[in-house]
């Protein structure tokens, strides 16, 4: 017999019951950390990693809509509430390795990123000055589009133009290349960084689509929901944080969009 004191009490247990006990506790953390890695695997499935973040691990699942992950430093309020300007980078295109069509273009690229890159400047540029200088008073946008699955169009197809677009040069050129080009999957990441020293605020990541499932396919019209809605909530938070105030910006959604 083995003796063991709890808080002054004496208990006695036999050796069997040792081992019962013992196999319980490797039984049920085993089954915890099963369930944690199981956890870990979802969310690496929905969080595809292209390299454009530098790190993933800060990122954490959200509830709203057209948004999944999301991080924010301490620092991101402090320095959007002094924010006067904003360095939209052109989008970077990491093609899925497994993509069903692959032959996009360099002018075909640089269209595609031009047009995306204007949704968000639209969004910003009547009150925020939009430069190519980082610095003081500035953040810095980085987006890029990855895991982008590309699936080619029957022919004799009718044009059309993404919902929420006005027609300018770059995006009457996206159009060209979307008449002809379905988009199936992809996933929208972007990042803000302080302009003085390019220290990481904040990022996100929104997917879109399952190319494995017809019934699942994202669509342009998607993408450029998704990048006009973050646009805004961008656009929510400089607002909030000179103001001072709270409001939720990711309550914003498509019926906060501009008619066109």
């Amino acid at each position: 017999m083995h003796t063991l004191s709890v808080t002054g009490r004496a208990s006695t247990f036999g050796s069997s019951t040792i081992r019962h006990n013992t196999l319980n506790r490797v039984i049920y953390s085993g089954v915890a950390l099963l369930l944690l890695t199981m956890t870990g695997l979802l969310h690496a499935a929905d969080m595809r990693r292209s390299g454009f973040f530098d790190f993933y691990h800060d990122l954490r699942p959200v509830d709203a809509s057209w948004v999944s992950f999301i991080y924010t430093s301490d620092q991101l309020e402090e320095v959007l509430r002094t924010t006067r300007a904003v360095v939209v980078m052109q989008p970077e295109i990491f093609l899925a390795s497994n993509s069903k069509y692959k032959g996009i273009s360099p002018a075909e690229m640089n269209a595609l990123t031009n047009a995306l890159r204007s949704i968000v400047i639209d969004a910003l540029a009547d009150k925020y000055q939009i430069t190519d200088r980082p610095g003081a008073n500035t953040i810095v946008l980085r987006m890029a589009l990855s895991n982008l699955h590309l699936k080619k169009k029957g022919r004799n197809i009718m044009g059309y133009t993404p919902i929420g677009f006005v027609v300018t040069t770059a995006k009457r050129q996206m159009q060209e290349f979307t008449e002809k080009i379905l988009l199936t999957e992809i996933t929208w990441e972007a990042e803000i960084l302080d302009g003085r020293n390019a220290e990481v605020l904040a990022q996100l990541m929104v997917p879109l689509g399952n190319n494995a499932n017809k019934k699942e396919f994202t669509s342009w019209d998607d993408l450029v929901t998704a990048m006009s809605i973050g646009g805004l909530r961008l656009r929510c938070r400089l607002d909030n944080a000179a103001a001072g105030t709270t409001g939720d910006c990711l309550a914003i959604t498509e019926a906060d969009l501009p008619e066109y």
